[in-house]
């Protein structure tokens, strides 16, 4: 596995315009939080820049390396709990955060999994999730998976709801319910049965159902274990 942190920053010293790893990666973040990860371009990035498109390999070697970079800067935007926080509270706040920046920046939960993710605040954030969990006694290993199970929950869940609010979401027409009922009544009631339960159509509520599902697992996992 190759990976943008184990390397070290070329200088900037003789670039156009102070040209830096810094600047790049700003100017990056702004057009993934736009436009998406399909959009981002070495050549139109060095354009809005200024700079010649081959000047960014002076800094950045490849644009996957880009891509890692800017995924480290939103690993940086969690809230990180404190170190003798209580594990429950402290991974819900987490988890939270997750979904609301998997809303911010689109681009950014797309690219977890897809892309290596060993970057400083990544490690930073994985680091401040584990410490309340080992703190409450559960093994390295038993942290960890715990940890990377609520994650897995949080990742699948937001991106499913990213892809929903892209296509217009809550603010979209709702679909006719009464004539999906009516395809499907005599066959599949039950289905028709769930259509009809309000409390089923409320994004926050099923996210936080999920959420409860797999943290009281782990609570019921770590006492089985004791």
């Amino acid at each position: 596995m190759d990976s943008v942190w184990f390397g070290k920053p070329r200088p900037g010293s003789g670039q156009p315009l102070g040209l830096s790893r810094e600047a790049i990666v700003r100017k990056a973040l702004e057009v993934l939080d736009e436009h998406g990860l399909a959009k981002l371009s070495m050549r139109k990035l060095a354009a809005e820049l200024g700079a010649a498109p081959m000047s960014l390999y002076w800094h950045v070697p490849t644009k996957d390396a880009l891509i890692e970079l800017c995924l480290d800067e939103i690993y940086g935007e969690f809230p990180l709990p404190a170190p003798d926080a209580d594990w429950e509270p402290a991974l819900r706040e987490m988890m939270h955060a997750m979904r609301h920046l998997a809303l911010k920046h689109p681009w950014w939960i797309r690219g977890i999994g897809e892309f290596t993710t060993i970057g400083p605040n990544a490690v930073a954030m994985a680091d401040a999730m584990l410490e309340p969990m080992r703190a409450a006694g559960l093994s390295a290993v038993e942290a960890s998976m715990s940890v990377s199970t609520v994650s897995s929950y949080v990742v699948g869940w937001s991106t499913t709801e990213v892809n929903f609010t892209s296509r217009g979401g809550l603010d979209s027409p709702p679909p006719d319910l009464g004539k999906i009922a009516d395809m499907y009544r005599e066959k599949h009631p039950r289905y028709v049965e769930m259509l009809q339960e309000p409390q089923l159509w409320t994004l926050d509520g099923q996210f936080e159902f999920g959420l409860d599902c797999v943290i009281h697992g782990i609570k019921a996992r770590m006492a089985a274990l004791r």
